[in-house]
């Protein structure tokens, strides 16, 4: 009987999509600028005891890289299909001049057992991807949030509908809640306790938010966790959203710890993190996987609270009170003590009135930060014992009442809490303290360069269709080698439209091949680019 053939085994030079000269000439140099490349380079070549690789990992990654920037689903069958676009004269420049569907697969194969193996980490691999496209000691300012990445794999068994199936909690084990429809052994119950509902064994449940008029649900996939260069705090001047590190987990995996691969690459890569905004799923975590952790490595956390964060909580000294994070008086009026919270269905005008009513409270009430030792951070209280200049008046204190009539005067009867100081442990409470009161002006400053990381997300899949279907393997592991290829594509573009449109060459700093600017745009831009910086 004949083999059959497949579809892919009939594509012949010239059947494939062609690549221009410019995306070749990125693609070729970001293999050679590739730290992945050069680690793949050590265990599959220098260290190769078997026959010489015919394949080598620079021209896979080229070839990957083609396919990208090209804009096509990251399957395997389209990277072979761009060799089979490429002219002679690129296919002489890559060393590559013949090639088959089956070395392609058997690269991906191979990165597998390597990493299976412990010879390579696969979030080092992810990242090395792309990572030369961040400047060499960087110092940065990372939004950090995690995505939706849905398996290629058909679910054989589906959720019972009156439960969720995603884990409401990070810090707490939960066992597995859905029932098998009654298809043989589906789902399959996994080591780590979750259920495997499709032939991708790392594929497990999650929950996604809606996006694209679909509703919000359940779904089997991955998380993908990004970290995103966003514009410093206090910095007026916009800086190009480029995505610094990523890590791919299984959907419904603890979030902090997701990111916390991606803090430990960066630094160890010589660049410097002063902050990181990040939305409440990674406050909730408890602390040591997060806030703690953060601020050990001298990094700012910024985050927002949820209700249940909101909540009073008693003060470290007597006549003090802790509301949203931040130490109160027990002197604050009640309508003051329960402030709505930002939503994100209010106008910009919206904001900045509510952030007017938290900056009163915390100016005329608040304990404010004076200075920070090893024990922890000390606070003086609102009023001032040798000032009539206090923002509010006490009985308690008679030089405030010299004060002028307009500022607030409190009822205070007996012993409170309106002056001296107190020191506060870095501990205490230290996933809903922060560096500026919640719900200030200043806060709502700071934790809005979160939506840099939003807008990546909404990018990422605006210039690759990062739908099911996108990539075509099973595994995390693959699934992460080839979304770092991806995420290269995206920094490109990213970089390469933040200068241009404001009629600007890309800096030296960034290690990137790209098109020129044109020296006419660039006269007549120069001047309003130069306004924007």
């Amino acid at each position: 009987m004949p083999t059959k053939l497949r579809r892919v085994d009939l594509l012949q030079i010239g059947d494939g999509p062609p690549s221009s000269d410019v995306n070749y000439l990125i693609a070729y140099n970001g293999a050679l600028d590739s730290r992945s490349r050069r680690l793949l380079d050590i265990a599959m070549v220098h260290e190769n005891r078997g026959r010489p690789r015919e394949f080598l990992p620079s021209q896979f990654f080229t070839l990957a890289y083609l396919t990208v920037l090209a804009q096509r689903p990251l399957h395997l069958t389209q990277i072979y299909a761009t060799f089979c676009g490429l002219t002679s004269r690129q296919r002489t420049q890559l060393g590559l001049t013949k090639l088959n569907y089956d070395q392609v697969t058997h690269f991906v194969r191979r990165v597998k057992e390597l990493v299976d193996s412990g010879r390579l980490a696969i979030v080092d691999v992810m990242n090395g991807i792309f990572d030369a496209q961040i400047p060499d000691g960087s110092t940065l300012s990372v939004a950090v949030d995690s995505t939706d990445f849905e398996t290629s794999a058909r679910i054989r068994a589906f959720w019972s509908k009156d439960r969720d199936p995603a884990p409401t909690t990070h810090d707490e084990e939960e066992a597995p809640s859905a029932q098998s429809p009654g298809r043989r052994h589906w789902p399959i119950l996994r080591e780590d306790n979750r259920l495997q509902r499709t032939k991708d064994p790392d594929a497990r449940d999650g929950h996604r938010s809606s996006r694209n008029n679909r509703l919000s649900g359940p779904f089997v996939g991955y998380d993908l966790t990004l970290g995103v260069n966003t514009r410093p705090y206090g910095y007026s001047s916009p800086v190009p959203n480029y995505i610094v590190g990523a890590n791919l987990t299984p959907a419904g995996s603890h979030h902090a710890k997701a990111a916390q691969p991606i803090i430990s690459l960066l630094l160890g890569h010589g660049h410097t993190i002063t902050d990181i905004p990040a939305d409440r799923a990674y406050n909730l975590a408890k602390p040591e996987h997060w806030t703690d952790l953060l601020r050990q490595l001298d990094i700012e956390p910024v985050f927002d609270l949820t209700k249940r964060q909101r909540a009073q909580k008693p003060g470290t000294t007597p006549g003090t009170i802790f509301i949203d994070g931040t130490l109160f008086t027990q002197a604050l009026p009640t309508n003051l003590r329960n402030l709505p919270a930002h939503r994100p269905d209010m106008t910009t005008k919206e904001h900045e009135e509510l952030a007017r009513r938290y900056d009163e409270r915390y100016a005329q009430y608040g304990y404010k930060p004076m200075a920070t030792t090893t024990d922890g951070t000390r606070f003086r209280g609102p009023v001032r014992a040798d000032r009539a200049t206090s923002p509010i008046r006490c009985p308690n204190t008679p030089y405030s009442m010299r004060g002028s009539l307009d500022r607030p005067t409190t009822n205070c009867d007996g012993p409170c809490g309106c002056r001296g100081t107190v020191i506060i442990p870095h501990s205490h409470l230290s996933n809903i303290r922060q560096r500026h009161p919640y719900g200030t002006t200043k806060w709502y400053a700071d934790y809005h360069r979160r939506n840099a990381v939003e807008s990546a997300n909404s990018q990422l899949r605006n210039d690759q269709a990062l739908e099911r279907g996108y990539t075509r393997v099973f595994g995390r592991l693959k699934n992460a080698f080839l979304l770092g290829f991806t995420i290269f594509a995206h920094n490109q573009a990213c970089i390469l439209n933040h200068f241009h449109l404001r009629g600007q060459d890309i800096p030296d700093t960034f290690r990137l091949t790209h098109r020129p600017l044109a020296p006419q745009h660039a006269r007549n831009s120069g001047q309003q680019g130069s306004s924007d910086d």
